[in-house]
């Protein structure tokens, strides 16, 4: 496992490569369940503690459809449900995606600058 693959969260090490495209499908499926599992704002009628639970709710699906049922339990150990706190995890979690998304496509550049010296030419003839 190398680091770009593991996300430390919580004294957990869980392993997640966006390049694969099983992880993939997973991510994409429970980013759109996050979408339609908590609205984006509070519902009139409805108490706020009774809001921030759904809404944590939503947040512990997330982990456990991505990496497996219970993960959720490890990463959220010992975090109070908090919108806000539950927000850093997953603002965490998408820039550690992110990461490996940049460096995907840093890889394909690099492979493509140098087996395919022509596009690099035509780049720089079009600006």
């Amino acid at each position: 496992m190398d680091n770009l693959t593991i996300w430390r969260i919580n004294n957990q090490e869980l392993e997640f490569d966006i390049t694969e495209a099983e992880s993939s499908e997973r991510y994409e499926a429970a980013l759109e369940s996050l979408k339609t599992d908590i609205p984006k704002v509070k519902p009139s009628g409805i108490a706020t503690s009774k809001f921030i639970r759904a809404y944590c709710k939503a947040h512990r699906n997330l982990y456990d459809r991505i990496f497996g049922e219970g993960t959720s339990e490890k990463i959220f150990d010992g975090i109070p449900e908090s919108i806000r706190r539950y927000n850093a995890v997953y603002a965490g979690f998408l820039g550690f995606v992110g990461m490996q998304t940049s460096t995907m496509n840093q890889e394909i550049d690099e492979i493509e600058k140098k087996y395919l010296p022509e596009k690099k030419t035509k780049g720089k003839a079009e600006k």
